[in-house]
Formats: structure tokens, sequence, C-alpha cells
């Protein structure tokens, strides 16, 4: 059993019934097991008050019958369910824990060679590990820390919205115009969305003179000033396209309403950072996460990840949230890497810290000594990928002593390696 395990297990009273509830959109399940892996009881119940309700009264009735001293529960974090049940748990003052759905997977297919599966049993899987600590300990957020995740979360999905609608473009575009790649690296930005909104067919454009072709495109121009030099070598390279010859009438009319699709949820982006920044100022940790020389929607999306940092005892459990700890990967005489990262923590706060160390590289004189340090060491020399994870570690322990001790970043201080 390993240290982690123990130390779970230690924290829960003994005689505690086990719970563990398989959530679903209309119907959930739950199991409740003793200590000794007997089961009490098992039940179904939907989301809602009375479903609720009912769960609660038959968990009371079980822990009465067997005068059990607590009750523990444990979910899998499915969608948004595990948020309604955790928040009437919390209301009703009933611990619940997490645990993850790919351990649960493997865990119920090693104990059943048969591979069968139904709600009941995935249940029972999940009160097991519970009983066997074998769980998280994630809670809900709170005030502005869960309204910073979910902005976090939502500039996450329009960011990727917005790469799908580049995507596209750059799709159709390359059909129509293939040549145009030579002129413009990037079709989405003002210039090149100008021209293809009506005339990304060369066909079109070599039936208008020169001077009409920019005229044109200068009408649906938003910047400020036009690169006429681009459009005269477009206009010169659609002479000799090779671009498709038949369903272009399609292909061009598409191409407006992926920029305006673009173009819309930039402006809603745009609008969600706002709303990031002027919430995670209103948090106590904002200035000194910002006092390390991040930016400040890395600090915010770091934040936002964490959570609230009075919930963790040391930088170490930080660490383990990012999953950068470095982890022995050996088989008999296979050695895939000495110290690779985990990655079984947030891969959205290991990006940001990675995009943080980056910068601090370039800008604190102290990280780049450190980064040079451990990549010229005369004994073990880290790879650049190792000695970046080595400094995203770094930074989360300084990030987590400023927020812990509220204190704003030195950048003369010494840091020990």
């Amino acid at each position: 059993m390993s240290r982690a395990v123990s130390k779970r297990l230690a924290r829960i009273v003994p005689g505690t019934l086990f719970v563990g509830v398989d959530l679903s959109l209309d119907r959930n399940v739950a199991v409740v097991l003793d200590g000794s892996a007997r089961r009490l009881d098992r039940l179904g119940f939907p989301n809602d008050a009375d479903g609720y309700d009912y769960f609660h009264r038959r968990l009371t009735t079980v822990q009465e019958r067997e005068e059990a001293p607590a009750v523990l529960v444990a979910m899998e974090p499915t969608n948004y369910f595990w948020k309604l049940l955790a928040a009437d748990l919390e209301r009703r003052q009933v611990p619940y824990r997490m645990v993850n759905p790919y351990t649960v997977k493997k865990h119920r297919e090693g104990d059943q060679l048969s591979r069968a599966k139904n709600d009941y049993r995935d249940a029972f899987t999940i009160a097991e590990m519970l009983r066997s600590g074998k769980f998280t300990e994630t809670q809900l957020l709170h005030d502005g820390y869960a309204d910073l995740r979910q902005y976090v979360v939502l500039r996450d999905r329009l960011q990727g919205d917005i790469r799908r609608q580049k995507s596209l473009i750059r799709n159709i575009a390359g059909q129509l115009f293939p040549e145009l790649a030579h002129e413009f690296a990037d079709f989405t930005c003002l210039t090149g969305m100008a021209m293809l909104r009506r005339h990304a067919v060369p066909a079109t454009i070599r039936n208008l003179s020169r001077p009409a072709f920019i005229a044109a495109v200068r009408a649906d121009f938003r910047g400020e000033r036009l690169p006429v030099s681009k459009l005269r070598r477009a206009y010169a390279l659609a002479e000799r396209s090779v671009g498709v010859q038949h369903g272009t009438e399609a292909l061009q009319d598409a191409l407006p309403c992926h920029i305006e699709t673009l173009e819309m949820l930039q402006l809603q982006i745009e609008r969600v950072e706002v709303s990031l920044k002027s919430t995670f100022f209103a948090l106590p940790e904002a200035p000194y996460l910002l006092s390390a020389g991040i930016g400040i929607v890395t600090a915010a999306i770091i934040l936002a990840e964490i959570g609230d940092p009075s919930r963790y005892s040391n930088a170490n459990q930080l660490i383990k949230l990012a999953g950068t700890q470095p982890v022995p990967n050996t088989s008999g005489r296979k050695t895939r890497s000495k110290t690779p990262m985990s990655k079984k923590g947030r891969p959205r706060l290991r990006t940001a810290l990675y995009f943080a160390v980056m910068r601090l590289i370039q800008n604190d004189d102290n990280f780049a000594r450190i980064y040079r340090r451990f990549r010229t060491r005369e004994e073990n020399p880290l790879t650049r990928m190792q000695a970046l994870g080595a400094l995203m570690n770094k930074l989360l322990r300084i990030l987590w002593a400023l927020m812990k001790h509220q204190r704003f970043y030195d950048p003369a201080y010494e840091m020990s390696s």
C-alpha cells in the first residue's frame, strides 16, 4: 500500500459506510458497503430534489441500522452531474470524494473477467475503490474561484472554436486558390479575410481589372491600411491558378459564413477575457501571482486550475495536481525515460506553467541561470524538456509560497536548485 493511500485511509473514521454512486442523466444508482466490503444496500434515484431526498433517507436508514459513525460518498466526475450531487451533499454536510473513471474501468475489468458491465456493478466498484483509499480529494469550487474556473473553461472552448473556423477557412481557400499561401501565411489576417469574403475564386478575380479588384477588396477591408502590394501579387497569381474548377460557387458562399463566425468568436473571447481578468483581480492571490512576472491570463488560468489555495497543505500537492512530477518508467532492461512527467494531472495547468516558464527564462535572470545550469551541469545534465519540467515545478513552489505567505516575488532572490 502506498504512503498516499495509507494517509487517506488513516483519515477515515473506523466503521464508516462507503457509498459508490454511478451518475447518469436520468437515473443514478448507489451501492453501500461496510468496511469489510459487505453490501448493505443498493438503490436508484433521479437528479432532482425528490431523488436526492430519497437517497439521503436511505443512507440515514442504513447508517442508523448499522450504527455507523459516518458515511462517505464517492463518484466519478461525470459531466456536470457530479456537481449537482456534490452541492447537495455539501448542503447536508455529507463528505464525498472523487474516483478516476479510467481506474474504475480497469478495476471493474480486472474483477470481472467476463467484462460484464452495468450501473450497479460500476457503483460497487466505485464504493470498493473508496473503501480501499483509491480516491482523490477533489471538491467543488466556490465563490470567485468557481467563476474564474468557468471563465477559463469558456475561453478554452472559444479558442478551440476559433481554431476550427480558421482551419475551415484555410481548407476552403486552399481548394479555391492554393497559390494564395505564397502571399498569406495566415489566411485569417484582415487582408486575407477581406479578399476571401467575395474574391477567393481566381476566375472571379481574372474577370476584374486589377484596380477594380483592389477597390472591391478595399470595400470589405476592416483594418487601417490595406497592403496593396500583396493584392497586386495575388492578382498576378490568379492568372495561372490551379484551384478547383467545380463547386466554386458553394465554396465561395461558405467563406463569408466562416469568416463572420470567426469574427463573432473573436469578439466573444475578448468579452470573456475582460470578465476573466476582472474576476481574477478580485481574488486575494492575484497581486502575489502577478509579482512573479507571469502574464495576467496565464496567472488567471493557473489560479483557476488550482482553486482556493487554502485547500492544499504543501506545494507538492500542486505539482501532483499539474501532473508535472517526475516518475520512473522502467520495465526489466527497458528504460523509456528516467524521469518523465506523470501527466496525470490537469493539462490546462501544465500548459499555462509551460508558457509561464518560457516567458520567465527570457525575462528573469534567475530562471535563465537555473535553466542553463540544468542543461550544462557535468553530472546528470537534463534535456530541454526535463529542464523545463523542473522549472515548472520550481515555479509552482514559488507561486505556492507567494500565495500562502501573501508575499511579493523578489526577482533578486537567489533560488536554490
